[in-house]
């Protein structure tokens, strides 16, 4: 059986206002429904919903809440894996930047808290844990929001957990997008993986969504205005890549874990 889903990356035009962002979500969403309804896998920006720039205590709620049953019936109705973006996720009396994953059947099959808020400016808590879930069949994925992608020890532990596409629901408004940009295609290529990077525009970003494939090559890469980025996931395609190595050379992925090494800076052996 072929293991490959087709994605849909929505950079879409974030404002300040709760609402007209929850139509220009389903808006997009009825949209990849009726005109191309093989496509598995839609994909928005970081707080696409909540736009920037709010108040973080007034549009802070819990997980599973209103907001999320929502995203919930939108996923169900639209037979789609919906990655929301993210929102403001109230949990013992704090806050975090959190990513909700539905399945096609409208279930919340895990959370995502954001581990490296963008400080100084955002004022989230950090969250502490790795997320991957597993689409039946076909393969892992992994989420990852924004900054995180600064950080490589965050793709790391999503990859050892067995991710094979990274999906990153962002918001970068600032001038440097296009550093980020070549850290993500640097992430696809030393965890040959595929590499989602979904940016907002207006508000909620520069724009410059990106689908990286395992060996770096650059699937798709937006300008600055609202678009719709399509890609295969071709998950039987990133095992090759492990194992016969970029451009059928090199495997880092297969070298880290055969070659056991330590590193002051996590301050733990892994030979212990």
């Amino acid at each position: 059986m072929k293991k490959y889903l087709t994605i849909a990356s929505v950079q879409m035009f974030v404002g300040l206002d709760l609402k007209t962002n929850l139509k220009t979500i389903e808006k997009y969403l009825s949209y990849v429904y009726l005109t191309f309804p093989h496509i598995n896998i839609v994909v928005f920006p970081e707080l696409s919903s909540l736009g920037i720039g709010g108040d973080m205590s007034k549009l802070a709620q819990p997980i599973p809440g209103d907001l999320t049953k929502i995203f919930s019936t939108w996923a169900k109705k639209y037979k789609i894996w919906l990655i929301p973006g993210s929102i403001y996720e109230s949990l013992n009396n704090k806050i975090y930047n959190s990513t909700p994953v539905f399945s096609p059947d409208g279930s919340l099959v895990g959370i995502y808290r954001k581990r490296f808020p963008w400080t100084p400016y955002e004022k989230t808590e950090p969250g502490k844990e790795p997320f991957v879930f597993e689409i039946e069949g076909f393969g892992k994925v992994g989420i990852m929001i924004c900054y995180d992608i600064m950080f490589p020890e965050v793709a790391r532990d999503l990859t050892h957990l067995g991710a094979e596409l990274i999906i990153i629901p962002t918001a970068t408004t600032t001038g440097d997008r296009r550093q980020e940009q070549i850290v993500v295609q640097a992430t696809a290529i030393t965890q040959q993986c595929y590499v989602v990077s979904c940016n907002g525009v207006g508000l909620g970003g520069v724009g410059g969504s990106q689908i990286i494939d395992p060996e770096g090559l650059i699937l798709q890469n937006s300008g600055e205005g609202a678009n719709l980025q399509t890609a295969i996931i071709d998950f039987d395609h990133v095992q090759i890549i492990r194992d016969k190595g970029i451009a059928g050379i090199s495997s880092p992925s297969k070298a880290f874990k055969e070659n056991k090494q330590f590193f002051s800076a996590y301050g733990i052996d892994k030979n212990e």
